[in-house]
């Protein structure tokens, strides 16, 4: 009875929690349309497709985090008059942990619109709806028997402890998500963006059993500058990400700097050029982020690892994580802009 107990309380609260877990991305600036459905399509870019990896707790046995996302984005014309355009995309995460082979699986539909206020600045307003499913392998952990000399103390199936009356081994959940993005660009090509979005707006009901409690709703702000500075082959970008999910919270902030190694021409867009990014950025109580990518025509790929500066360090020895990313943006046709 104890045993059922414990997996009854054991199973609502990682089924609770890891569903409410903020996927701590370190590549977070090349996959905002993750946190934001306004910022599926929002970018200069036509279309473009990303996908990354990220492992956690590396040095840990039994309680690493193994996260696989994948993000696709299109751009489509209001008209041939319009500068106005619709954003519209698909993203998903999946993310692993633990011997019970807990499982976490998010894929949802962004879409949103883009309005041009002027020659500098665009409004976009945006929503996404998917599922949410979440589930374990009840059968991969062992457990003590409760045999009693005659029969199994109050479990079906022990020790194997599958209780059809108590718990489920999976739970899938309808999702939507919303969200703002507001850029606006100087003369000098100078970029400034921020966004906020309210994510499991509708509070799906998550659990591994009957009485579940409703998932919070997560609030997610973004934003920052890539500046255009003196110098034509370096540009700098500040950038943060916050999340506010319940009781519990999550900031992320630093900077990229970029050097340009060889610059492609406007008339065929900058998709011939070459650059280097390097930066770092710090969570809150938790690591430093070192990161670095590089571009080559169109396509883009990089890695981050997290060195952790709290408490965990004595288990993981200050290696937190590692996330490798490949991400390609593509124009319909030749135009007389430039990817960054």
């Amino acid at each position: 009875m104890l045993k059922n107990l414990f997996l009854l309380v054991l199973t609502s609260y990682f089924g609770t929690h890891f569903a409410q877990y903020a996927h701590n991305s370190s590549i977070f600036y090349q996959t905002p349309g993750l946190f934001n459905p306004a910022a599926i399509g929002s970018g200069v870019e036509d279309f473009g497709f990303c996908t990354g990896f990220k492992m956690q707790n590396i040095p840990m046995n039994g309680t690493k985090i193994r996260t696989n996302s994948l993000i696709a984005e299109f751009k489509i014309s209001d008209g041939s008059m319009s500068r106005n355009h619709f954003g519209i995309g698909l993203t998903a995460v999946n993310e692993g942990m633990g011997e019970s082979a807990l499982m976490q699986t998010g894929v949802n539909i962004p879409l949103n619109y883009s309005i041009q206020l002027d020659q500098f600045a665009k409004l976009t307003i945006g929503a996404a709806a998917g599922m949410i499913l979440i589930g374990y392998d009840p059968t991969l952990p062992s457990w003590e028997s409760n045999w009693t000399g005659f029969n199994y103390n109050g479990n079906t199936n022990d020790p194997i402890y599958i209780n059809n009356n108590l718990s489920r081994s999976s739970n899938a959940s309808f999702n939507v998500n919303t969200g703002v993005q507001y850029q606006y660009t100087t003369r000098n090509k100078t970029r400034l963006f921020g966004g906020a979005a309210i994510n499991h707006v509708n509070r799906p009901k998550f659990s591994f059993t009957e009485t579940g409690n409703r998932m919070y709703n997560q609030l997610v702000f973004h934003g920052g500058v890539d500046i255009t500075t003196m110098r034509r082959d370096l540009r700098i970008q500040p950038q943060f990400m916050a999340f506010k999910t319940g009781p519990s919270g999550n900031f992320i902030a630093g900077v990229m700097f970029e050097n340009i190694l060889r610059t492609g021409s406007d008339m065929t867009n900058i998709l011939k050029s070459k650059t280097m990014n390097y930066g770092a950025f710090y969570r809150w109580n938790d690591a430093v982020t070192i990161n670095v990518n590089y571009k080559a025509a169109n396509v883009r790929f990089g890695i981050a690892a997290d060195v952790t500066i709290s408490k965990l360090t004595n288990a993981n020895n200050g290696f937190g994580a590692v996330e490798v990313f490949i991400k390609s943006t593509h124009l319909y046709s030749k135009k007389k802009t430039k990817l960054n």
